[in-house]
């Protein structure tokens, strides 16, 4: 397995990796960032913490400092917490996951807990660019906790991105059977059946995503695609020029825009 990572590494916050596998942005959820969930804080602490986290989210550099002064001070796994929050959001990947792997091994919090904090870890590593070290945390956070689908859906990512897609479709397909209603999942699933080229697969998954997300720019990306691969220009300029209009200054608007340039120039050859 870590031969393959070391040979699949990516850099995930470049425009190929983001689109490749299917991926826009890495979603940091709210689950991701709620300590305060299953653990004894008292109120005042929890709204110091969610105080903590939108500052670090919305002025990372001032909501880093004021993390490391509540630290400091005692502000315990919370504190540590919002740290590595603030970092992440100053795209100090692979220290916001170091810390975040840390947090994880010495914190007294449930389970359910700990496996958000190694899942948000194996994001930053994700988006640090190291697969290896992402997948081995969301595998340590799917063997405490088995029945969230958002955990089986990052490390599905990851394998997707090291190029595993049937790996990462049995991921996508435990899931999907805690959640068949899962629009990532669904996109995520369609986008590996489309790189192992089974695309009437892929489009069912896609069409079935819409239907549940029918304004989804990832969704619409793939079924572009999927209609630039069937020769179907028409349909997938649409989709293309629907993903601009609603993502404009996004990598995969960018990626949108591409493609409508490379089918031009085919076009223009043919």
């Amino acid at each position: 397995m870590s031969e393959l990572f070391a040979r699949r590494t990516l850099r995930a916050s470049s425009l190929v990796a983001m689109t490749l596998f299917g991926m826009m942005l890495v979603s940091f959820g709210t689950q991701r960032q709620a300590l305060a969930q299953g653990t004894n804080m008292s109120a005042d602490d929890a709204r110091q913490y969610q105080d903590c986290l939108k500052l670090a989210r919305l002025q990372p550099e001032d909501g880093f400092e004021s993390a490391i002064a509540w630290r400091d001070m005692g502000g315990g796994e919370p504190a540590k917490h919002c740290v590595a929050v603030a970092l992440i959001a100053l795209e100090k990947y692979e220290e916001a996951a170091t810390r975040l792997d840390a947090l994880a091994d010495e914190s007294t919090s449930p389970q359910q807990v700990v496996a958000g904090l190694l899942a948000q870890a194996g994001q930053s590593w994700m988006m640090a660019g190291n697969l290896e070290f992402a997948w081995r945390d969301q595998s340590r956070a799917l063997e405490m906790v088995k029945n969230d689908p958002t955990l089986w859906v990052d490390r599905a990512m990851v394998l997707g991105m090291a190029g595993q897609y049937w790996d990462s479709i049995d991921d996508l397909n435990n899931a999907l059977d805690l959640d068949p209603d899962n629009v990532e999942a669904l996109i995520y699933r369609g986008t590996a059946w489309r790189m192992l080229e089974t695309y009437d697969l892929a489009m069912t998954d896609i069409q079935r995503a819409l239907e549940l997300s029918p304004n989804n720019i990832q969704a619409l990306f793939e079924r572009a695609n999927l209609h630039r691969i069937a020769e179907n220009n028409d349909l997938a300029r649409q989709d293309y020029l629907t993903v601009i209009e609603n993502s404009n200054g996004t990598p995969v608007a960018d990626a949108a825009r591409a493609n409508i340039e490379k089918m031009d120039v085919q076009t223009g050859s043919e």
